[in-house]
């Protein structure tokens, strides 16, 4: 289940239409004969469009939570999971590392044996010493030595040895609401609260 999530439970549940974008700026251009020039920036972020789920009688811990987060207060969202990854996936372990993995690699080295079964690619993971949100983008099937599960982006922080990883519906993402979202409460047919299409950005 994904949703915003606050004070130990999700208080709005995320429903389709959801879409997870990555916003990774990018500037092109073309020259007179044609060819593109692209420069990337480092800088990236996880963005989410979704709906919430209409709320009747516990529609007030979300109105609440909308208006004193605001656009400036940073909030937790469980980030919802690639549907295929979820159900490849056999891994019920706590992995950890072996070794430091520096700032800008794409890459970490997994304790011999600290997971058994797969962890697919396409999986949302976060590092229990910082809060950046990462994509896998290799198959991890169990770990012995020299495993290495690769990622995107590029690490903002370094990795030290032994540090452990969330990957199943335990992926906390820390958010701010985009300017567009509206910072109140809307009803339909009297009772329901529904927000409507709301606007997450990953806090950076």
């Amino acid at each position: 289940m994904y949703g915003i999530y606050e004070g130990g439970k999700i208080i709005a549940q995320f429903v389709v239409p959801l879409a997870v974008r990555s916003n990774h700026p990018v500037f092109a251009s073309d020259t007179l004969s044609l060819s593109r020039r692209i420069s990337r920036r480092t800088a990236q972020r996880w963005e989410i469009e979704t709906r919430l789920e209409p709320l009747s009688h516990t529609a007030q811990e979300l109105f609440v939570h909308m208006v004193t987060k605001g656009y400036s207060n940073t909030f937790t969202i469980i980030m919802p999971q690639n549907y295929g990854a979820d159900q490849a996936r056999t891994s019920s372990s706590t992995p950890t590392t072996t070794g430091t993995a520096a700032l800008n690699t794409s890459f970490v080295t997994l304790t011999t044996s600290s997971n058994t079964g797969l962890i697919p690619k396409g999986t949302f993971i976060k590092f229990s010493n910082h809060t950046k949100i990462y994509l896998t983008t290799t198959d991890v099937l169990n770990s012995t030595i020299g495993t290495t599960m690769s990622f995107y982006p590029p690490l903002r922080t370094a990795v030290p040895a032994g540090t452990s990883f969330t990957f199943k519906h335990d992926v906390q993402m820390t958010c701010l609401y985009d300017l567009d979202t509206l910072s109140g409460m809307s009803f339909t047919n009297g009772i329901l609260q529904d927000m409507g299409q709301v606007r997450i950005l990953e806090a950076v």
